[in-house]
């Protein structure tokens, strides 16, 4: 099994490498100056392509090894989700796919580590304009979790793209899993949803996939609400507002 994980790695890992290569030995061989701008734009994209790979890898060696730290605090969930959204507008404008955040009124904080909660939603907007159509719909939706999920919130990642089957559902969040969309398109390491929710796992949530082949995607997950606690005076300080912190190892 090692043998074909870093069999695995290395053919993802020397994928865009490759085109970085032979981006720049043709910038080296004086090609065309009116295609310079196009092969700039293949190798940065390949470099950040490359960058993610890297991340992906790093994260996932701190979840098996119980080394991967959660400072949660009281955040904004509609802010958070507007900003990831804000990010990846340039993306989703190049594809002709709208992007849009839609958010409950006076949701209440929630409780969260922003850098953890960032890449969970990164991540799963990421897969969904990756593999909607132009012309499609991307949209992520806060608003406060009801009955059983109540005292949480409840955050989903919708697109209109061409969803994902039974069978394919049931293998998605393991380690280098990707589903059929992701094998055609050639990119990522299927680790990303095996990440994304071990994340919202360490923070309190879970996270869970409702599709039908045809019928578009949408990744839920949860987050607690934040419960301010009231504290009297103590020598660090009046009132001091409390951080958790979930810390899986040294």
């Amino acid at each position: 099994m090692e043998d074909k994980t870093a069999a695995y790695l290395t053919h993802e890992l020397r994928a865009p490498l490759t085109a970085i290569r032979c981006a720049l030995e043709l910038m080296r061989e004086g090609g065309d100056p009116a295609n310079a701008a196009e092969v700039l734009d293949i190798a940065l994209r390949n470099a950040e392509r490359l960058g993610g790979l890297i991340d992906d890898i790093l994260e996932t060696s701190k979840l098996q090894t119980g080394k991967l730290s959660v400072s949660a605090r009281p955040l904004s969930a509609g802010d958070a989700a507007r900003d990831a959204v804000t990010a990846l507008l340039p993306w989703a404008d190049k594809k002709g796919l709208a992007l849009a955040v839609v958010r409950e009124p006076d949701l209440p904080p929630a409780s969260a580590d922003p850098k953890r909660l960032t890449q969970v939603l990164t991540n799963l907007l990421s897969n969904a304009l990756k593999f909607t159509p132009a012309g499609g719909r991307v949209e992520v939706s806060v608003r406060r979790g009801r009955r059983e999920r109540a005292g949480s919130l409840l955050f989903c990642v919708r697109d209109s793209g061409p969803g994902i089957s039974a069978d394919e559902q049931a293998q998605l969040f393991r380690y280098f899993a990707q589903g059929e969309a992701g094998k055609t398109s050639g990119s990522g390491t299927g680790l990303g949803l095996a990440i994304a929710r071990a994340m919202v796992e360490l923070m309190g949530g879970s996270l869970w996939l409702e599709s039908e082949p045809g019928r578009g995607a949408a990744f839920y997950f949860t987050l607690p609400v934040h419960i301010a606690v009231r504290t009297g005076d103590v020598s660090s300080g009046r009132g001091a507002a409390p951080v958790a912190k979930v810390d899986q190892g040294a």
